[in-house]
């Protein structure tokens, strides 16, 4: 497993605080550096207010940890993936399977 993890990300988590107006912000702050390998899995395209919306999907896989974020973005070169889903996929601790999407800028 270890060789397979070739590609460098960042991990990001947020913190919301208050704003002046009664409302909160979100702003992401890193958390570490993690190895992992990404496969893209699907490509689906959609219609939003008459324009066409591309969403691609990943499985990155990274060794396993306990304090992993509930919610969490990885930053892959210049590519922002938002953290929808994270398992173990044999209860064994090694690793985490994280279904990813891809946030458009």
């Amino acid at each position: 497993m270890i060789g397979q993890l070739r590609t460098r990300l960042g991990l990001y988590a947020p913190s919301v605080v208050a704003d002046d107006l009664g409302g909160t912000v979100t702003t992401w702050s890193f958390q570490r550096a993690l190895w992992a390998a990404i496969t893209p899995k699907t490509l689906s395209e959609t219609r939003e207010n008459g324009r066409l919306s591309v969403t691609q999907s990943y499985q990155v896989t990274i060794r396993y940890r306990a304090d992993f974020p509930k919610r969490a973005r990885l930053i892959w070169g210049d590519r922002i993936l938002r953290v929808i889903a994270a398992s173990d996929p044999d209860t064994r601790g090694e690793r985490l399977h994280l279904i990813c999407e891809e946030e458009r800028q």
